[in-house]
């Protein structure tokens, strides 16, 4: 038996299907199934009564689920108390959209003292869980049955985003050309996808949606003049303008930061410095890319370098 066998039987009594859990662990669901059943000949008896409608927790079952919750518990302990001596990078993720927005600073210091992973949530959820990853930012809530804390939540400023040179004029965003293609991630869930499709469908536009599998390809079409996107304004880039879309009404999009429990005490303050200055770059990219001394400069570099200096200090 495995701790991991232990986590899937307690997605499964979570949920009372294979199914369910499989799709919650990104697992196959035969991969489950299979891993349930190993569980019952270990230990001699059936743990879980099957039905067509699902499965339910024999009082087998019932058992091996407090012991399930006592040694996931003991095991985070353990993890704390051996590791706490030694000090290690903070393991970051976030998904694509969020990385370019507010962990550059990361990446572009390889003396920040942190590493970042960039996927889609459901990895993102399955990673932290999973031990693989200290800190998750995210905008929705992530799923799974790992024991989290959520650090703080912000306010994202979103604005839609055209090509700085398209539709100048004097009446402003009334100029831009009827014709000029909508552009959205193609992750269904995406948030500023959602609002995106609600506004097309509110207003009638005829405008032709083109969909996007990376946030570079975005970028570059809305650059070029190729297309109109809705966008955390903090990837407003010098070469794009805000554009004011008639009949849009914006819904709060919030960034999420998520840690896992029972981290060694050294990532818990590192934790806690990042996610203050974090949540400070989030709510400052109100205002977008601004100019300063003639060079342009993106709203939040500062903060951006104060959270370097913060993270090597607790360092």
């Amino acid at each position: 038996m495995e701790l991991n066998d232990l986590r899937i039987f307690r997605s499964v009594a979570k949920h009372g299907s294979m199914s369910k859990a499989a799709a919650e662990l990104g697992y196959v669901q035969s991969n489950v199934t299979s891993r349930i059943r190993a569980l019952e000949e270990e230990f001699g008896v059936r743990l879980l009564d099957r039905s067509p409608r699902g499965v339910s927790l024999r009082p087998e079952g019932k058992r091996l689920l407090d012991y399930a919750r006592r040694i996931d518990e003991l095991f985070e302990q353990a993890k704390a108390d051996l590791s706490s001596s030694g000090r290690r990078p903070l393991r970051i993720g976030a998904s694509q959209t969020l990385t370019a927005a507010y962990l550059q600073p990361f990446l572009r210091d390889p003396d920040s003292g942190a590493e970042v992973f960039t996927r889609p949530l459901e990895q993102l959820s399955v990673m932290l869980d999973g031990g693989e990853l200290d800190l998750i930012l995210v905008n929705r809530e992530p799923e799974g049955t790992g024991r989290r804390v959520k650090i703080f939540e912000a306010a994202e400023p979103i604005g839609w985003a055209a090509a700085a040179a398209v539709g100048r004029a004097e009446n402003g965003n009334a100029a831009l050309p009827p014709g000029l293609p909508v552009l959205a991630a193609r992750d269904p869930l995406c948030p500023y996808r959602r609002q995106t499709l609600n506004w097309l469908a509110a207003e009638g536009s005829r405008r032709r949606l083109i969909e996007a599998d990376t946030l570079d390809s975005l970028a570059g079409l809305v650059e070029s003049g190729h297309g109109i996107a809705l966008l955390p304004r903090k990837l407003h880039t010098a070469r794009m303008r805000e554009a004011d879309m008639p009949g849009f009404r914006e819904e709060p999009v919030f960034v999420g930061c998520f840690a896992a429990a029972g981290l060694p005490a050294f990532c818990r303050s590192d934790i806690e410095e990042v996610a203050r200055t974090l949540k400070r770059l989030i709510e400052s990219g109100a205002n977008g890319p601004i100019t300063t001394g003639g060079n342009r400069v993106n709203n939040g570099q500062r903060l951006a370098l104060f959270l370097l200096a913060s993270f090597r200090r607790s360092g």
